[in-house]
């Protein structure tokens, strides 16, 4: 998603570690809640060894089949239940990086005010600091279900005014995602465009008041049934006072059954002629609903000057309480060959990236930054941050042979 394991034309003889085979739960104090992994076990080895111990890590990014332990730290990467579960740097209790001239070895510890917290360096590191060798994780019991409903927002003001008010007052969800009107017309044309009853369906959101503008929420919710219903019904509530129309739970069957399948779709769309690609990034509610324009401004009109058009879907997900993600999803056109596509993919990015930066907003909320969004890092952290990271990155590799272009690298990339 951000270029942070390309290797560049021109580069030294590059060595590539495989650690599939370090994989595996290699420890488990069941009774605080602490199991250790390798940094290649995969996301469903992860819950399958916890799940025979009745337990579970509730972390599911989309990439959730095929990334690592080791991925999630490196990057900071979040689950699509990280309301409920936290992040990853809230589970990583310990870890262990090996670089070329130290070792960091950080024990597991409920919490310390040792100084400033080494881990949280390690993680987001994307390998410029070492190899991340074990991890240990805070995992908790396994739910005896996990359950998802669906409801219809007028707008995506009042959609964001609903989401907000269930994290503020503490709502016990697992998971709210609360789509645009673009990313809920595509949404709802895929649920009901084979449905006999789609028609019927139209009229009464109709009458309900809920037209073009419409915005599809998600809320989620794990335990035992009584309290999945209780959490539910509280957010109804919160739907029906913002004026929203709850559908149930099958569209939450639908995400879950489905989630996982989204990304597989990129190759479809080459194939038919079209590229796609997402970005993400986090800001504060007050600034939520005029940074969905503004990105959606910046890309759309990015390729202009080549009279095509990008459509662009977004939806708003990771809610804290003062603020959450905005994942952007964008399509075009391919052009007659693969380095003028690369050249407009290119294009929309950096308009994306300098759109970001200038609203203060972040370059990425559990992407990570690799090599296409360094050359923006400066104007999220400074050149003291930058400079800081770059110290400690010297400290534990003094000739810069890990992943050496990731971070820290000032060069535009993006065509590369």
């Amino acid at each position: 998603m951000t270029g942070g394991v390309n290797v560049l034309a021109g580069d030294n003889p590059v060595l590539t570690l495989d650690l599939e085979r370090f994989a595996g739960m290699t420890d488990l104090d069941q009774r605080s809640g602490l199991a250790t992994f390798g940094p290649g076990t995969r996301g469903p080895a992860v819950e399958e060894a916890l799940a025979e111990r009745g337990l579970t890590l509730g972390h599911f990014p989309q990439s959730w089949e095929l990334a690592t332990v080791g991925g999630w730290v490196a990057t900071r990467s979040s689950g699509q239940e990280s309301l409920g579960y936290g992040r990853i740097e809230d589970m990583v209790a310990g870890l262990v990086l090996i670089g070329p001239d130290g070792r960091l070895s950080l024990p597991a510890k409920p919490a310390s005010a040792a100084g400033p917290d080494l881990g949280r360096l390690v993680m987001g590191s994307e390998g410029r600091l070492g190899v991340i060798t074990e991890a240990t994780l805070r995992v908790r019991p396994l739910p005896a279900e996990t359950t998802v409903a669906g409801a219809l927002l007028p707008d995506l003001e009042r959609g964001l005014d609903a989401v907000r008010e269930m994290v503020v007052y503490g709502v016990p969800l697992t998971l709210i995602r609360l789509s645009d009107p673009h990313e809920t017309q595509v949404a709802m044309a895929v649920g009901l465009a084979a449905s006999r009853w789609a028609p019927l369906v139209d009229r009464y959101l109709g009458f309900r008041g809920i037209g073009n503008d419409g915005c599809l929420l998600l809320v989620g919710a794990a335990g035992e049934r009584d309290g999945i219903d209780g959490c539910l019904r509280y957010a109804r509530q919160v739907v029906r006072s913002h004026r929203g129309v709850s559908l149930g739970r099958r569209p939450g069957r639908h995400w879950l059954r489905d989630r996982f399948r989204h990304p597989y779709l990129r190759e479809s769309l080459l194939d038919l002629g079209y590229a796609t690609d997402t970005l993400e990034t986090a800001t504060p509610w007050s600034r939520a609903a005029d940074l969905r324009g503004t990105m959606g401004t910046a890309i759309v009109n990015a390729l202009t000057d080549d009279d095509e058009r990008v459509a662009v879907l977004c939806h708003v997900s990771h809610p804290y309480r003062d603020g959450a993600s905005l994942y952007f999803t964008f399509f075009y056109r391919c052009a007659p060959s693969v380095e003028e596509t690369i050249t407009r993919w290119a294009r929309i990015k950096r308009a994306a990236n300098d759109a970001l930066v200038s609203a203060g907003a972040t370059l990425s909320h559990h992407h990570g930054i690799g090599q296409w969004h360094a050359p923006w890092l400066a104007g999220e952290i400074g050149a003291e941050g930058v400079e800081l990271i770059a110290a400690a990155a010297h400290r534990l590799d003094p000739t810069g042979i890990m992943n050496p272009h990731v971070l820290l690298e000032p060069e535009d990339r993006l065509e590369a």
